[in-house]
């Protein structure tokens, strides 16, 4: 039994960088977020930079909360029982045949396709013959995906594990790109204008009809009238003007997500099936669709019409609609739910144990299809994992059936910044504050009690706090 070499991708801003001089550029530690946020075109994607590691502990960049990978490492070192010599960084530590585990950090500035490049080019240097499996969080699993699709041949791929991973892109990125990184209504142009440079970004746009309005939408040059929803490339021209070059940008992004997309069946079709299985997460309300008003974009939590039901909301940054790819939509044994937020996927015990299994013994992910555990009932929570510190923010909580239903709960209660708070029922929902909270990161912990056919559900997600 050959045990396969496993390889964990991060997310966009999961990997560290440095100049070509080894200069730190990019990491989580009180000094480097100071420099980020004082003089962010250190990361101007005309900038060469190089990956050096995955982002450890989970911090603050950009005013947006970054994921740390320090959590996940350790507990795959643990499931595998992998002594410390058999674990490294590409890039950084030298090839050798004994290393399991293997972290891959990657210029998340480039394109997804520029990325599994990469990966390619590091990967095969590790392999010595061995099969891999991978363990992609969000954009780690498009490049993931990529690389499978279009670079793999000669590579025996076990598994490739996604972890809320945008297959059809997030919203989020365009509110980013057309409305600018905003905190609490504040804006926050200078980091606008560099996230508006990255070719991530626009792979991470929304490649599907998530638009509406009533306005003229820009086809070909030509102005014709909206019936339908728009997809990002169709947004009026003036509307963009702030970001040079955004409509042929979206629309290449677009068919290069579309591409990906056929070039996975394709790839599935000729191997006689495929390595995928999908973690997603449907507990959060996510922002799914934007209101074209005239010259204004306004992203909201409200998924398109279209969306079936079942298929709404997600992980408070993936809708659960983009976290299933093509190639897996009719294959409920590829998919996972999980009860996290997007950046706190990563630690769910679920995905280590899956992992654990390539240690013990060579069964496919298909030979395990689904749990008890993906029809329990959750929490899904309305909050923003960043907030304005120092400033009370209301919270709107659902208890949920697996099946999206509103269930009756005889208490929810919750504990952040050593602060007890109690919500109140209202409607089908329930409502409470969360208090003033001080600048920095902070871990919300909400319970509801007397569930229907479960008593108790717990959910927990960290909070960022900025000024």
């Amino acid at each position: 039994m050959v045990m396969p070499l496993v390889v964990v991708l991060p997310g966009i801003g999961g990997s560290e960088l440095a100049d070509d001089d080894g200069r730190s550029v990019y990491s989580i530690n009180t000094r480097a977020l100071l420099t980020r946020i004082l003089a962010p075109a250190a990361l101007d994607a005309s900038r060469p930079l190089r990956a050096t590691g995955l982002i450890g502990s989970y911090g603050l960049a950009w005013k947006q909360l970054i994921t740390g990978y320090d959590g996940l490492m350790r507990e795959l070192i643990g499931a595998l029982q992998l002594r410390p010599e058999v674990v490294a960084t590409a890039g950084r530590d030298q090839p050798n045949p004994l290393v399991s585990l293997l972290a891959f950090p990657y210029d998340f500035r480039q394109s997804v396709g520029a990325c599994a490049q990469a990966l390619d080019q590091e990967l095969r240097k590790w392999l010595y013959g061995r099969p891999v499996v991978m363990v992609g969080h969000s954009m780690g699993g498009l490049v993931a995906a990529c690389w499978w699709a279009h670079l793999s041949d000669g590579v025996d791929v076990k598994e490739i594990i996604t972890l809320g991973t945008p297959f059809r892109g997030a919203t989020k990125a365009l509110d980013f790109l057309v409305n600018g990184v905003h905190v609490g209504g504040l804006g926050l142009p200078e980091i606008s204008t560099v996230l508006r440079g990255w070719d991530s970004v626009f792979d991470l746009l929304p490649h599907a009809q998530v638009i509406e309005g009533n306005s003229e939408r820009n086809s070909g040059g030509n102005r014709e009238k909206n019936h339908d929803g728009l997809y990002p490339f169709q947004l009026p021209t003036e509307l963009m003007a702030a970001v040079p070059g955004f409509a042929e940008r979206a629309r290449r992004a677009y068919e290069t997500n579309q591409s990906l997309h056929k070039a996975m069946v394709a790839r599935a079709e000729r191997n006689g099936g495929h390595p995928f299985t999908h973690y997603y997460s449907q507990g959060h309300t996510t922002s799914s669709m934007a209101l074209l008003d005239g010259d204004r974009l306004a992203v909201n939590k409200t998924d398109p019409d279209w969306v079936p039901r079942g298929w709404e909301a997600g992980d408070g940054t993936v809708p659960r609609f983009s976290a299933i790819s093509r190639l897996a939509e009719q294959e409920p044994r590829a998919w996972r739910r999980l009860a996290r937020r997007h950046g706190e996927l990563v630690d769910e015990v679920a995905v280590v144990q899956h992992v654990r299994d390539y240690g013990l013994a060579p069964l496919p992910a298909a030979a395990r299809g689904g749990s008890e555990a993906e029809a329990a009932p959750y929490l899904r929570l309305d909050l923003d994992e960043v907030v304005l510190a120092e400033r009370p923010v209301p919270l709107r909580i659902s208890v949920v059936s697996a099946d999206g239903e509103p269930l009756p709960a005889g208490e929810v209660a919750g504990r952040v910044a050593r602060v007890g708070l109690r919500a109140a029922a209202d409607g089908d929902s329930w409502a409470a504050e969360l208090p003033p909270l001080s600048e920095g990161l902070h871990e919300l912990r909400i319970t509801a009690t007397g569930v229907p056919g479960v008593d108790r559900i717990t959910t927990r997600m960290r909070i960022g706090a900025v000024s």
